[in-house]
């Protein structure tokens, strides 16, 4: 009852690699979830024909972790990774052992090892490498509550604690209280009921009785929650009416309903109308409000083994239809056990996000009308064990979770716990970093501190918004590093606050830096969008590629070396139907000074012309007729501009060597210019230069099997008008 898994997942590992006749019978076991006796059958196989051993050793695994016994399920995972055609999986699974037995550095080898195999495809693999530190985080961060263990726990199991009427708990267990005397297939433990247990002081319950008649069965029943005045409950119980040509599935859950009678007992359970033999619906939980039904379910849809899944309750306490809460909170693993508390706050246990092993418990934050920020709960609600059923009365600072870790009574035990610390932090910080001229600028690190202490970090998005959680009545500085900024330290405090949200944007100065703005030539007009590439040469060789804003302008930090005396830059400016253009840029560096281009003065304008290269033939520089056309269109336009310079950049395709194309492309460099020399235009208006096969505009280089009209596309001159800007 503790986990939920999917049928079809598990009947995937039956027909998986190397499934044989002789493991037929053991096969079938694992696939009506009788993991005891799959086991025994598996091990008998070993020892009497070794043949199919690496698929055994798969399997024993699996069913070691399907009934949470990571010690022998890592032995049976070690012996079967090393086979050379394992299916990736095992990497995982093998990693996912290793860490709830503590194996951290090992498990950290073999979630790398599954990387290389698969990518990064698989959610669960991408939130352990974004929190690679999680295990040394937590134990920075220290316990943040007491635990103790209850008088209830004993060698059977025990989960749960839901808070009931007159200082009562309602929990689960399969000791021998427990009315149902049938075992389950799925670990052939006793099926479990709903008792109540009285508080005995402040820190601990003792068992008291059966839940109610009406409710417990030879089957299982847990995980109930109930109304803000306990008439109306629901609670799990496994499928009474299973598939006839299955009946083995008395695992399969579902969600009941059942109201308080005058008589003060509980009415025959009724199923809710999503509930089904072909999935698992389990765990409910209701919102305080009484207004929304969580719960864990492997319905169609679902991400991963069991997602947590959301439904409207109506007056009447029918039900709507169930939404899946996505993939900030569900995961390709297990969801499971939701409970909400009453600032819409949603618990639920994962092995799916980062945490420290088995079962972690995470909060996801609800801040205006959605969750976000997950957030491990750390110590001591979490260990490298299974911890789930979590819930929390936040008048008494105190809740429930249940746990497998060791030093408990039995598989599974409840502790109660008590807390001072507020567990939601009620202020939402939104920031924006932007530069003194109102521009965003993204990707800047912001480091949280709280009275000279680190407590948070993050990286600003594409648009400058970046947001922490915090803690009210306290003080705070944010320190924004960025390069080409200076540092910014941005200083406020959460005292007397109206609003659980707190917007401030965090302005950095820019360090020197340069300025451009492009406009069309005939209209002035400013041009968005326009491509500029920019070389740099100060010492080194820099590169950028970026756009112009909407206001035609583009500005572009320049980096402060005092090796040097002055800066050089070029620029490169590209536009649809558009003839590009080459700027030159010199500047003297003067001492904390900052260095523009005015845009008021040295506007960069483009002249509206679709012109297209000239190509030409194979180890050829003459002029094609298709080339002479082209440059009788710049012939027209030098003419009509006599201000204008041209350069002429020259190429070739990767045939034959860099020497000899280089020495061809100077050939066609000059017999373009000459061309337009030969039809009245003055030589000091024109540049030209060959580039041999340095600048392929395609994949064709030396040795790549390419036709001859790829090749085509490099024999090529390209335009390109040039102004120096002193």
């Amino acid at each position: 009852m503790k986990h939920l898994y999917i049928i079809v997942f598990s009947l995937i590992f039956v027909a998986g690699y190397g499934q044989s006749k002789k493991t037929k019978v053991a096969d079938r076991l694992f696939e009506r979830f009788k993991y005891q006796e799959a086991i025994r059958a598996y091990k008998r196989l070993l020892k009497s024909d070794r043949r199919d051993a690496v698929y055994i050793y798969k399997k024993l695994g699996d069913a070691y972790e399907e009934i949470s016994q990571p010690v022998e399920a890592e032995k049976w995972y070690a012996k079967a990774v090393y086979d050379t055609d394992n299916e990736p999986i095992y990497y995982f699974r093998y990693a996912m052992a290793l860490r709830q037995n503590k194996k951290y550095d090992e498990s950290i080898k073999w979630m790398n090892i599954y990387k290389q195999k698969t990518g990064m495809s698989d959610s669960r693999l991408q939130e352990f490498f974004k929190e690679l530190d999680i295990v040394e985080k937590v134990k920075r961060d220290g316990p943040k509550a007491q635990l103790y263990g209850l008088s209830l726990n004993s060698k059977f199991t025990e989960y749960g604690g839901t808070y009931y009427e007159n200082d009562k708990i309602v929990y689960t267990t399969n000791n021998i209280l427990a009315k149902g005397k049938r075992r389950s297939s799925y670990d052939n433990l006793p099926f479990t009921d709903l008792m109540t247990a009285v508080r005995e002081n402040q820190n601990d319950f003792v068992k008291s009785s059966s839940f109610d008649k009406n409710i417990n069965t030879d089957f299982h029943e847990s995980s109930p929650t109930f109304n803000k005045d306990f008439t109306v409950m629901f609670f799990t119980r496994n499928n009474l009416n299973p598939h006839k040509k299955n009946k083995v599935r008395d695992y399969n859950l579902k969600i009941f309903r059942s109201f308080k009678q005058a008589d003060g007992s509980w009415s025959k359970p009724e199923e809710v109308h999503f509930d089904s033999n072909d999935y698992n619906c389990a765990h409910p939980s209701l919102s305080p409000d009484g207004h929304t039904l969580y719960f864990a379910s492997d319905m169609p849809g679902t991400l991963g083994k069991s997602d947590i899944y959301k439904v409207i309750v109506k007056d009447d306490w029918t039900l709507g239809e169930p939404e899946n809460l996505g993939n900030k909170i569900n995961t390709e693993g297990t969801e499971t056990f939701p409970f909400v508390d009453q600032y819409g706050n949603l618990f639920f246990s994962s092995d799916g996000h980062a945490g420290l092993g088995g079962l972690d418990i995470f909060v996801a934050f609800f801040i205006e009308g959605k969750f976000f920020m997950l957030k491990n709960m750390g110590l001591p609600y979490n260990s490298s064990k299974d911890d789930f059923a979590f819930s929390i009365n936040k008048e008494h600072n105190e809740g429930f979770i249940s746990s497998n870790r060791l030093g408990g009574h039995g598989s599974d035990d409840i502790y109660m716990f008590k807390t001072s610390e507020n567990i939601k932090p009620l202020i939402y910080f939104v920031g924006h970093t932007k530069d003194d001229n109102d521009y965003v600028v993204p990707n800047t690190r912001v480091e949280l501190y709280s009275d000279g202490k680190p407590v948070s970090k993050n990286i600003s998005y594409f648009d400058g918004r970046f947001t922490f959680l915090i803690d009210p009545m306290k003080n705070y500085e944010i320190r924004a590093h960025r390069k080409g900024y200076k540092d910014t330290i941005v200083k406020f405090n959460t005292y007397n606050l109206t609003s659980p949200r707190v917007e401030k944007d965090v302005i950095l100065e820019q360090k020197q830096k340069i300025k451009v703005c492009v406009a069309d030539y005939e209209t002035k007009e400013a041009l968005d969008s326009v491509q500029v590439k920019i070389y740099g040469h100060n010492g080194h060789d820099e590169r950028f590629v970026q756009y112009t804003k909407p206001n035609g302008c583009l500005d572009f930090d320049v980096p402060l070396d005092r090796r040097h005396k002055d800066v050089f830059y070029e620029f490169e400016f590209r536009k649809k139907d558009y003839l590009p253009k080459r700027y030159n840029y010199k500047q003297k560096l003067g001492r904390d000074t900052l260095n523009w281009i005015k845009p008021n003065k040295q506007r960069v304008y483009l002249i509206k012309l679709k012109l297209n290269p000239i190509y030409f033939d194979l180890d050829k520089s003459d002029i094609r007729p298709d080339a002479a056309a082209e440059l009788d269109k710049i012939v027209a336009l030098m003419k009509a501009h006599p201000e204008i310079k041209l350069s002429m950049e020259s190429h070739t395709d990767s045939r034959n060597t860099k020497a000899y194309n280089l020495q061809l492309s100077q050939r066609r460099a000059k017999a373009t210019m000459q061309y337009l020399i030969d039809h009245g235009i003055d030589p000091k208006r024109l540049k030209a230069k060959g580039f041999g096969e340095t600048r392929l505009v395609n994949k064709c280089s030396d040795g790549v099997k390419c036709t001859e009209e790829e090749h085509q596309m490099n024999r090529r001159t390209e335009f390109m008008i040039i102004n120096d800007l002193n």
